[in-house]
Order: structure tokens, then sequence, then C-alpha cells
């Protein structure tokens, strides 16, 4: 393996743990953990709201930062900033005995997500170009490899849930580290330069546009997975409330085979897998909400998501690149940023909807946006 090989694979291994521990720990594992701990502290449906709220307004003010972070700190200091979030959150969730303790945990590790993924961006802008879609593709699947180690140390811990998030802190810490290790220093190591263009504005070219609207039609239908996948299987018979770990566990698990995303894009060419794996995840949508009942069902469909939705996120983080070349870091914020307000805004239009017509209409409604967004994939070559 030659060095520019072994640097390439040392900042894909450091993406992925930061925006594991970051996404697939602090944010997901408190859906892994929620049963017990709302069950210990008696949280009620509106303070389950706020959290989720407050957790989400978090991440997306952190995403809109993490640009100038990365550019003004530096990677280094931007991943590292993203790991001790999501670290300290963790741990005050894990030694709370106050409803308040544990709620500004919850608040602090989510918001780390914000800051994880931009300065690994711009730090792939020194790794060869034929690799480099790589690395953004594997960075963009750490939300799987976290969730894949999550998911099992949450059921190992049982109903112990203060030891699964001291345990995913400890994680979160190592990867901190090994980021700390790898990432430059210097802002201008892996950055635009100083004459790249700076500032929200440069965000809202044309050429961007298909790509942000994309992102947030990805985030819509997504979050109907995300939000009543657990609940819409439960309630038809599929899934016991206590197998909803195993199940998050397999979607994890099969986010990890859209590390090859860059690989299909270099073979088939990134509109006709943008379309494919934004169907792919469509289909796992409309496969739930027609047969809740089966088990089997259930599973192919969670593999299914987990590999799709990945691999579609793996596409636009590239894309990003692509198109903010000279700012690496400002584009995927800005898809990011996207994504997390369809993330948001998706499940209070859910809610209504499923409120008159139930959890399949709404898991078919947000199939059809996923499928919709494959209508604005990229029409050029977006790999170097």
């Amino acid at each position: 393996m030659s060095a520019q090989e072994l640097g390439a694979l040392r900042l894909a291994s450091a993406g992925v743990g930061v925006v594991g521990v970051s996404y697939g720990m602090a944010r997901y594992g408190y859906g892994l953990l929620l049963p017990d701990m709302r069950r210990d502290f008696g949280l009620g449906p509106a303070l389950l709201g706020v959290i989720g709220t407050g957790s989400y307004v978090g991440y997306l003010g952190a995403t809109a930062l993490a640009g100038a972070f990365a550019t003004r700190l530096g990677a280094r200091r931007t991943a590292v900033t993203a790991g001790l979030l999501a670290a300290a959150g963790m741990i005050l969730a894990g030694v709370s005995q106050t409803t308040t303790v544990l709620v500004v945990g919850i608040l602090v590790a989510g918001t780390s997500a914000g800051f994880a993924f931009a300065p690994f961006s711009d730090a792939a802008r020194a790794v060869p170009a034929a690799a480099r879609g790589r690395v953004l593709a594997a960075v963009s699947c750490g939300t799987g490899y976290g969730v894949a180690l999550a998911a099992p140390i949450a059921i190992l811990a049982g109903t112990a849930w203060r030891t699964a998030w001291l345990a995913f802190a400890g994680v979160a810490v190592l990867a901190t580290l090994w980021a700390a290790f790898v990432l430059p220093a210097r802002a201008d190591a892996a950055s635009g330069g100083r004459g790249a263009r700076y500032g929200w504005r440069a965000v809202l070219c044309r050429p961007a546009l298909p790509l942000l609207i994309g992102g947030v039609l990805i985030g819509v239908g997504s979050s109907a997975y995300w939000t009543f996948a657990v609940e819409h299987l439960t309630d038809a018979g599929a899934l016991s409330s206590a197998a909803s770990r195993t199940f998050l566990g397999i979607v994890g698990v099969a986010s990890v085979l859209a590390t090859l995303t860059a690989d299909l894009v270099s073979r088939l060419g990134s509109r006709r897998v943008f379309v494919a794996t934004t169907i792919a995840e469509a289909a796992a949508l409309a496969l739930l909400a027609l047969a809740p009942s089966s088990f089997a069902a259930a599973i192919a469909s969670a593999i299914l998501f987990g590999a799709a939705y990945n691999a579609t996120v793996g596409i636009q983080a590239i894309w990003s690149a692509h198109i903010f070349a000279d700012r690496p870091s400002l584009g995927i914020s800005a898809v990011l940023s996207a994504n997390g307000v369809g993330l948001l805004l998706g499940p209070l239009g859910a809610g209504l909807l499923a409120g008159r017509f139930g959890l399949g209409a709404v898991l078919v409604a947000g199939a059809g946006v996923v499928a919709a967004a494959g209508l604005l994939a990229p029409r050029e070559s977006i790999l170097p």
C-alpha cells in the first residue's frame, strides 16, 4: 500500500469514527435507549417533543456554523469539537439523576453531529483525486458504522441504559483521539485557501439548487422511516418492543454497504446510481407500509433502507464536493442542513397525516417524496 493510499485510509477511518459516534451514537443512540429512559424518568409526550425539536435545532445550528469552523479553526479542531461534544453529552446523560441533566446531555450530544462531517470534506482535498470519492462515501457511512456498534452495546446493556451511554462516550473519546492524530491542524491545509468564496450566499448558486432541494426531499421522505418504522411494525405485531434495537441495528449494519457508493458511481455514472438508490429507498418505505405484519419483509426493508439511504447521502456528499470544489466544508454543510430541515419538517406533516390516514399512508407518502428526489439527480460527472 502506497503512502497516499495509507493516508486516504487513515482519513476515511477517522471520519467514520467521528461521524459514527456523533450521528450513530450521540443522535441515534437516543432512540435505541429511549424506552428505558422514558420508563425511569417518566418522560411524557410533551417533553419528548421538546427533546426531539431541540436536538434538531441544535444540530442545524451547528451544521450552519461547521463550514466557518473548519475554515477558521482547521479540520482537526472542528472534528475534535464534534467528538468532545458527543462524549460530554453522552457522559451527562449516563450520569444524570434529574430530567434536566438528562435533557441537557441529549441536546449537547445531538448537537455534536453538526460539526462532524465538514472537517473531513475539507481534509479530503489532500487525498488523490482517484480516492477522494471513496473517502467521502466511507465517511458518509459513518452513521451506519456507529449504529451497527451502538445497537449490540444497547442490547447487551439491557435496561442498564446508563452503562450504554457511558460505553458510547468511551468510544467517542477513542474516535476523537484518532481524528486529532490524523487530521491537519491548520485551517489552510485542507480548506479552499484565501481565494475561496465564503458565506452562505455562495451556496445558493444555480448548479447547487437540485442538490439542495433533493437534500430537503430526502430528509422529508426518510423521516417517515426514522420516526415511524418501529412503531408501525410494533403495532402490526411483526416486531416486539425489545426487538426494535435489533431492527435498527440491521439498518445500521446494512448502511455499511454504501461504502461502495463511489465505485458504483465510477462504473455506472452518478445519475443512474442516484436514481437507483432513491428508488431502492422508496421501495423500502413502501414495503414496510404494505407488509407491516411480515417479519421477513421488515428485515428486507431494513437492509434495503440502510444501504440505499446512506448511498444517496454519500452521492450528495460527493456531489457537494464537486460543486463547491473551492470550499467543500461549505458545500457539505449546506447539504446536511437541507437534509436536516427535511428531517425536522417531515415528522410535523407526517404526524398530521398519520392521525387521519394511519402510519401506512405516512410511509407511502415518504416513499413518493424520496422517489421524487430521484428526478433531481446530477446531470454531470461528479467524481474528480
